[in-house]
């Protein structure tokens, strides 16, 4: 098994995400199969995704987004929580509340969301992305996110 990628899994989750940009599908992919990493690297694509809330498009909206992310190596999924509320988005690791909306995505393809290399839409379209319950809200995610 080759080399796994430099990544400082002690850095901050902005460091991580800032990181992980850098790495290519097959370096991202190793991360993905380690746990420990793995935990770190969806760590940090949530938290940027939270921090690219825009604030005006966000007005009066009070609303919980889980993000299942499949493919887990030892079986499962691994779950975030985004919580939407007074024009900020908080990310949780432990999902504390009920749902609005749900995302199951692959990480590469979180990977890809996040950082604007394909959008939501397509992914769903192709069955890469599934979005359960509030479908409205998730027709909205290009407009409330950066």
């Amino acid at each position: 098994m080759p080399a796994q990628p430099a990544i400082d899994l002690n850095a901050s989750p902005a460091e991580v995400y800032a990181s992980i940009k850098e790495l290519d599908e097959d370096e991202f992919a190793e991360l993905m199969a380690v746990t420990a990493s793995r935990e770190r690297v969806i760590d940090g694509l949530v938290d940027h995704l939270a921090s690219s809330l825009r604030p005006e498009k966000a007005e009066g909206l009070d609303k919980v987004i889980h993000v299942k992310l499949w493919d887990r190596p030892e079986g499962g999924y691994d779950h975030r929580e985004l919580v939407i509320r007074d024009g900020t988005c908080t990310a949780n690791a432990d999902p504390a509340e009920e749902p609005d909306l749900t995302l199951k995505v692959r990480p590469e393809d979180l990977r890809k969301i996040v950082m604007g290399d394909a959008g939501p839409k397509r992914l769903a379209l192709k069955g890469r992305l599934r979005v359960l319950g509030d479908i409205r809200l998730g027709m909205q995610l290009t407009e409330i996110f950066d």
